[in-house]
């Protein structure tokens, strides 16, 4: 289990000019056992926040899992599509956020942002604020980054990130009341090494077996081991510096957030 990567920047305090709390932290990488489990910490990362204007950060992997949205539930053939699923060792789980259905395996990494509704945080800002600090992280490793829908590949949606034309990054949100208080959780998957025929494999047979029209292309989906090949006999090791300079972008982004500033939309 790989844990306690990013201890460096696990907790950053800070107190705003009106003397508001604002603490952040950044919950260390988590090896789950189940899919199942690293799901319910990631819907329940909101219920932590106990201030206003916090943030979460939670780096999560686990065996494989299929996270649907609720509408793929009312497919016709649903139950008919866990069980398929469940036999190729593809367990489905259903998640709060919206989309359709997206890839858990220990060759994706799930980055949560959890945080209060501040002044002009909006679906569209939460959005922007996650994908701005996953691109900072793609491009500290010379990656080129586009983000815009992906109609092709898994969950497509219009902040899909893809390097070098395929996707290697899919998105959800939810909000709550938790505390008191109004949250916005924000969720991506990243393709680190999953293999991207797999991917279409899975995705396409559950939507076959349950009767829905969404398909995957395996050409739409890559995996940064393949972008970045130097990194493919360190997958561990990759994984770390993934998750440390994650953690770097999370405190860099709230910074920026402390000194009234906004990253820019690219």
């Amino acid at each position: 289990m790989v844990s306690d990567i990013v201890s460096a920047a696990a907790a950053t305090d800070a107190v705003t000019a009106a003397g508001r709390c604002a603490t952040t932290s950044v919950v260390s990488l988590d090896d789950f056992k189940t899919a199942d489990l690293g799901l319910l910490r990631q819907e329940h990362l909101a219920e932590e926040i106990t201030c206003d204007y916090q943030r979460l950060l939670l780096l999560w992997r686990a065996p494989r899992a299929l996270i649907v949205g609720r509408s793929d539930t009312r497919l016709p053939n649903f139950s008919n599509a866990v069980d398929r699923l469940l036999a190729e060792g593809w367990p489905v789980l259903i998640r709060r956020s919206g989309g359709s259905a997206s890839p858990v395996s220990s060759g994706t990494l799930q980055i949560v942002l959890a945080q209060t509704v501040a002044p002009g945080i909006t679906i569209d800002a939460a959005y922007i604020e996650l994908t701005n600090m996953i691109r900072t992280v793609l491009e500290s490793y010379g990656l080129k980054v586009e983000t815009r829908g992906k109609s092709s590949a898994f969950c497509p949606g219009r902040y899909d990130m893809s390097v070098n034309g395929r996707k290697v990054a899919g998105l959800s949100q939810h909000w709550r009341q938790c505390n008191g208080r109004i949250t916005v959780t924000t969720a991506a998957t990243l393709i680190v090494e999953e293999a991207p025929g797999e991917i279409a494999h899975v995705v396409n047979l559950f939507y076959q077996a349950a009767g829905g029209a969404e398909r995957c292309l395996t050409s739409a989906v890559g995996a940064l081991r393949q972008a970045l090949p130097i990194y493919g006999a360190f997958e561990a090791s990759f994984v770390e510096d993934l998750c440390n300079r994650t953690a770097n972008a999370f405190s860099r982004n709230l910074h920026l957030i402390q000194d009234g500033k906004s990253a820019s939309v690219t």
